[in-house]
């Protein structure tokens, strides 16, 4: 199940392009305003990049609480961005995401729901370290790719389904 990075709201079909509620429409980078680029981009500090925009730190956690829809144009999360979030219960990763930094949500202790898209080739040391409520993480991906650190897990005991089509 997707949910709106805007309002949040629950979408009825995995794949929706505009939310039923608030209207926001998944667009090109280039087709955003700049508007709307600093409203989904509030709550972080960030940067652009060639392919996309990199998620380096949160800067207001209290902006994030229970379900989190990580906007569609972030391909990679930095190392430690969303270590220690305290409000983050479901999260939802773009389909575009290509990077996640080690530690990059150490201690996320409410986080318990969480889809890893086929697009992810790489994922950092104790990524998900400590999150205590993750019970299961569901990836796209059929087998971990050699290209993710073999610790990427370490000091979580979250059950991996391998090759899920299960969108949080």
């Amino acid at each position: 199940m997707k949910f709106c990075p805007m309002c949040a709201t629950t979408q009825s079909e995995v794949g929706v392009k505009v939310c039923e509620l608030c209207d926001y429409e998944e667009k090109q980078l280039e087709e955003i305003s700049e508007e709307e680029f600093d409203e989904l981009m509030a709550p972080y500090e960030y940067e652009r990049t060639r392919d996309g925009v990199r998620i380096k730190a949160v800067k207001n956690e209290r902006a994030l609480r229970g379900k989190v829809a990580i906007p569609h144009f972030v391909t990679e999360i930095a190392a430690g961005a969303f270590a220690n979030c305290k409000f983050i219960a479901r999260l939802d990763l773009p389909r575009g995401l290509c990077s996640i930094g080690d530690n990059a949500f150490a201690n996320c202790r409410d986080l318990f729901d969480i889809f890893i898209p086929e697009s992810v080739s790489y994922i950092g040391k104790g990524a998900f370290a400590d999150c205590y409520d993750l019970s299961v993480i569901c990836v796209a991906a059929a087998a971990q790719p050699d290209t993710w650190d073999i610790s990427w897990l370490s000091d979580c005991s979250a059950k991996v389904e391998w090759s899920s089509t299960d969108e949080v």
